[in-house]
Parts: structure tokens; C-alpha cells; sequence
């Protein structure tokens, strides 16, 4: 076992660097891509019922699953990040005993949750905004109370993905998670439209993907290689805890912050009716189709460049981050253009109603202005995270759908009404890749100084 790995640390930081990226990159870029067409299926099977109602419920309850997402990738990007810096010091103990520690805790915390969510249902349905109308408060009602359930695994799963995934093991992490994505999807079409279950059919779909999910991720941490976890090794030191929390708070923060501004964002557009809220929920999936890929893509840099960083090789972070960089910055230029030409029939796609599609359409298009730039946002946030600079990850990470988000939202809403709607995400792209570059400029000079100084 210990060759195998000491092989694959060996791999990371020698092998030529463009080809390494690109391998651990397929993997996560296959994993985000069925992600998104998973988080897209809800929305299109249950567009096909025709109900505004019911594809906005989608985008309420997606904001609640954002946060439950957001603890579970804080556990695990905590953990994975410090599994992947033992890995690069050699020490295999000490990485299984981390990543024990953070299934456990996920285990735990996520049955917490799930209890205190189910207790205060009607309280949570008000503040995710599912209530602006008697039809939307049962479908989301109805969505709500199946998803809770699914709490633990969620967790569960997201921690031990992640793991896995910057421990090296992109395959294992891809088809563990793969496995329980396309049970739900095969199940969704059967329980909303064949049984006639509507939203709730949704919800049960997703319970049994994500309990399947569990079990092949599990499996997949037992082969010869991988980090493996022991109940025995599950000791939460206050040490461990700190690691996680701090490790993984950029990742929490974001998708956490962002889980409100759409909440906060689905009762400012509930002002002018449900079918704003639908077009958001349509616009969002839409758009995400290249984010996803780019954030797959950039994946891939992050178990090379945390494990390059533990053993002390600064020459090859810096030369891997560029080289990703130019390739998302290449990728979406070329995506650009295609979804905004293909942005009509790609809304239309999933929702039915014509005002809910050109609403939506006219959302899409305004976000691409900004798309081809974005590339250094989202991958600085990743490289500031997986060096250890945890406190500027958490600034940048938040900045687009939080810090920045929230105050342009408000604003514009205020200043445009509904136009504001429709532009405050692009405005909040622009000026958080200012402060990115800003805070990216920054940090690369100060890392390298004091790498050197550590290093030499």
C-alpha cells in the first residue's frame, strides 16, 4: 500500500505538469458535469408538469441543499486539504487519521441537522422565500420534507469525495460519486412523471442516489492506495477540529453565502411574481454548465498543487496555476458565444411558460458579457485555499455571490426593480475579479518570499 502511494506522490512531483493537471482533471470535470445535469434533472423533469410553482420550489429548496453542500465540502476540503499536505510529507498515519476524523464528524453533525431542520420546517420554508404564494408553499412543503432526510448522507458523501479527490484519487472520487447521480436521474423521470409524485418524487430520487452514493464512496476508500477510514483513528482533537474548520472555511463560505443571496435573491424577485423565481432557478442552471466544467477543470490543479506545495515544490505551483489559468481562459472563449446563441433554447429546455423563457434568456446572455474572465477568479480562490492562505481564499471565495453579491443586489433591485434583477450578477462578477486580482497580485508575491524563505 505504502509503494503504491509513495508512487503516486512520486507522480505529482516530477511528472510533466500540463499532462497531470489534465488527468486529475477529467475525473472532477466528468464528476461536475453529470453534478450539474444531476442538479438540472429536477428542473427539467419537473418543467414538464408545466407549473411555474414547481420549478421554482426547485430553486427554493436548491438554495437549503447549497447550505447542507456547503458543510459537507466544509468538512471535507478541510480534511482533504490536510490529507493531501501529509501525503506530500510521506506521512500516511497521520492522513488517515484526519480523514477518520472528518467523516466522523460529518456522520454526526449532518444527524443533527437533519432533526432541527424537520422540527422547524415551516420556519426554514419563509426564510429560503418559498412562501410568497399558497401554490409555491406546498411544493416546497412537499420538496422540504423529503430532502431533510437526506442530510447525513449528503455530508457523508461530500467529505469522503473530496477526500478522496485531493488525496489524488480523482477516479475513485468520480465513481463513487457517479454512481449515486445517475440512480437519481434514472429514478426522477419514473417518480415525478410515470408514478405521478410530482416535486416529492424528485425528493425520493434524491434520497436513494444519495444513500447509494454513500455506499460506493465508502467502497471506493477500501482500495489499495486510497486514505483509508477507521472508526478507531476518529478522534476529534481540538488540533484536527481547527484543521477543518480553518482548511475548509473558503469553501463554506462561498457556498454558504451564496445559499443566501439565493434565498435573499428568490424573495427580492418573488416582488414581481413566481415566474422571476422560476427564471432565476432556469438561468442559474443554464449558466453553470460552463461554470461546472471550469471548476472541474480547476479541480484538477488542486491535489497538484497542494501535494507540490507540502513537499516544496513552489517552481511547480506556480508553472501548474498558470497553465490552467490559460486553459479555462481559453475554454471559455470558446463556450462563450455558444451558450449565449443557444441561450433561448437551452431555457426553454426547462421551463414552458414563455415569460419564465424570455426572462431567463435575457438573464443568461447578460452573464456571459462577463464569463471569458472569469477563469482567474475561481481558480485563484483555489490555489490561495490549497497553499494555506485560508483567511484571503474565504474573501475571495465569497466575494462574487456574497461581500460583493448582496450589496449590488440590493441596490440595483432598489435603483432598476426588476431590471435589477437581471443585471446585479454581472455587475458583481466584474468587481469581484478586480479585488481577486488585487488580493491574487498580493498574496503570489508574499507566498513566494516566504516560500523561498522556508524552502532555502
Amino acid at each position: 500500500m505504502t509503494d503504491k502511494r509513495e508512487e503516486r506522490i512520486k507522480t505529482f512531483t516530477t511528472a510533466s505538469l500540463f499532462p497531470l493537471v489534465v488527468k486529475m482533471a477529467i475525473p472532477s470535470m466528468i464528476g461536475m458535469l453529470v453534478a450539474t445535469i444531476y442538479n438540472m434533472t429536477d428542473t427539467f423533469f419537473v418543467g414538464k408538469l408545466n407549473n411555474e410553482a414547481f420549478t421554482a420550489s426547485v430553486g427554493v429548496v436548491f438554495a437549503f441543499v447549497s447550505i447542507i453542500q456547503a458543510i459537507g465540502f466544509w468538512f471535507g476540503y478541510g480534511s482533504g486539504n490536510y490529507i493531501s499536505r501529509m501525503l506530500g510529507k510521506k506521512d500516511y498515519d497521520e492522513a488517515e487519521r484526519m480523514a477518520s476524523v472528518g467523516v466522523a464528524i460529518a456522520v454526526v453533525v449532518g444527524t443533527v441537522l437533519a432533526i432541527v431542520c424537520f422540527v422547524a420546517l415551516n420556519p426554514l420554508i419563509r426564510i429560503l422565500g418559498g412562501d410568497t404564494s399558497p401554490e409555491l408553499l406546498n411544493a416546497t412543503r412537499q420538496y422540504l420534507t423529503v430532502t431533510v432526510v437526506t442530510i447525513p448522507f449528503m455530508l457523508f458523501s461530500n467529505v469522503i469525495y473530496n477526500q478522496l479527490r485531493l488525496a489524488g484519487a480523482g477516479r475513485s472520487s468520480m465513481l463513487g460519486l457517479l454512481v449515486g447521480m445517475i440512480i437519481n436521474m434514472v429514478l426522477d423521470p419514473i417518480f415525478i412523471l410515470k408514478l405521478s409524485m410530482g416535486v416529492k418524487g424528485a425528493a425520493y430520487a434524491s434520497l436513494i442516489g444519495q444513500v447509494t452514493g454513500c455506499i460506493m464512496l465508502y467502497a471506493e476508500t477500501r482500495k489499495p492506495g486510497n486514505v483509508k477510514i477507521y472508526i478507531e483513528k476518529a478522534k476529534p482533537t481540538f488540533f484536527y477540529l481547527k484543521e477543518i474548520l480553518s482548511g475548509g472555511a473558503p469553501n463554506f463560505c462561498r457556498q454558504g453565502i451564496t445559499s443566501i443571496s439565493s434565498a435573499l435573491l428568490n424573495n427580492l424577485a418573488g416582488i414581481y411574481g413566481v415566474h422571476v423565481i422560476a427564471a432565476v432557478t432556469v438561468s442559474q442552471r443554464v449558466v453553470y454548465i460552463a461554470y461546472a466544467l471550469v471548476i472541474g477543470f480547476g479541480q484538477g490543479f488542486q491535489p497538484v498543487c497542494a501535494i507540490n506545495y507540502g513537499a516544496g515544490r513552489e517552481d511547480r505551483v506556480k508553472k501548474a496555476f498558470k497553465l490552467t489559468w490559460l486553459t479555462i481562459t481559453a475554454f471559455l472563449l470558446i463556450a462563450t458565444p455558444i451558450l449565449m446563441l443557444n441561450a433561448e433554447a437551452l431555457t426553454s429546455a426547462f421551463a414552458k411558460q414563455p415569460e419564465v423563457v424570455e426572462m431567463a434568456t435575457r438573464m443568461v446572455k447578460t452573464q456571459c458579457y462577463v464569463l471569458p474572465v472569469m477563469g482567474y477568479y475561481i481558480l485563484s480562490g483555489m490555489m490561495l485555499q490549497n497553499i494555506g492562505r485560508f483567511g484571503l481564499a474565504t474573501s475571495v471565495t465569497i466575494a462574487e455571490n456574497g461581500t460583493v453579491f448582496i450589496p449590488v443586489m440590493l441596490i440595483s433591485t432598489y435603483l432598476w426593480g426588476m431590471e435589477g434583477v437581471i443585471y446585479c450578477k454581472p455587475i458583481s462578477s466584474v468587481i469581484s475579479l478586480l479585488y481577486a486580482l488585487f488580493i491574487g497580485t498580493y498574496a503570489w508575491k508574499k507566498y513566494l518570499k516566504e516560500n523561498e524563505d522556508e524552502v532555502h
